[in-house]
């Protein structure tokens, strides 16, 4: 949150509350069940998970990857039942806190509250773009799309990251994501390293030309374009402690 605004230190009580509560959780572990009413939203402190859709004959199809440092369960507050399965795709570590604990963040942290919305604005518009590169991308673009989509978010939380971060996802979880099979995937990930745009070190990925992948993937990185001019200001914000 602190790369889109300087938050004071009564938005950080706010935030820190949100974290009080950890606890480590295990690989396929399942955090909101489809159709649950959730009780609570987490900070995904350590690990990666994944919302699920399931389909008619039981397929699953990942809709949403979570990566360390978001927040699970933003857009699913103003339903009463969870559309997706969220799972861990790794062991980890979650912070889960009420929601009724965004009331009083409304009530009485507006800036937090806003720079909320603003980054689950731009999550969405990020997942529509991934959703129009699912409806006409090729293959080749969808994978391009993915790499660095992937990339650009971790840097959002690390920003000393560099050019090499690490991938935790096997073939398969990545076909689920982009709608390809195993084979396939493979396929793909083999022709970028052999192109040179990316090396593999498993688990690790280094991204040798971005430029290129962006031109392939006519990639606009959404976690750049936050806008904060509409955000209540800091004496808005006291005035309502």
């Amino acid at each position: 949150m602190s790369r889109y605004a300087d938050l004071t230190e009564h938005e950080h009580t706010f935030v820190s509350r949100m974290e009080e509560n950890e606890r480590r959780v295990r690989h396929e572990e399942v955090l909101v069940e489809i159709g649950q009413t959730p009780e609570n939203l987490f900070i995904l402190k350590e690990g990666w998970a994944v919302a699920r859709s399931r389909n008619l004959n039981g397929r699953t199809q990942v809709v949403r990857i979570y990566l360390p440092g978001e927040m699970i369960g933003l857009p699913g507050l103003g339903t009463r039942n969870a559309a997706h399965e969220i799972a861990m795709i790794t062991d980890g570590v979650v912070c889960p806190f009420p929601r009724d604990h965004m009331t009083a963040v409304y009530a009485k942290a507006p800036r937090l509250a806003a720079l909320l919305t603003a980054i689950s604005s731009l999550d969405q518009i990020a997942l529509k773009d991934r959703l129009a590169m699912m409806g006409v991308g090729s293959a080749r673009e969808r994978m391009a799309h993915f790499l660095l989509d992937v990339h650009e978010r971790l840097l959002q939380t690390n920003p000393e990251l560099g050019r090499r971060f690490r991938l935790p996802l096997r073939q398969v979880d990545i076909g689920e994501v982009l709608g390809l099979t195993k084979v396939y995937v493979n396929r793909l990930l083999r022709g970028f390293t052999d192109e040179e745009l990316i090396e593999i070190q498993r688990p690790y990925v280094r991204m040798l030309q971005p430029e290129r992948l962006r031109d392939i993937a006519q990639y606009t990185n959404r976690y750049e374009q936050l806008d904060n001019s509409w955000f209540p200001s800091v004496r808005d914000n006291e005035l309502n402690v």
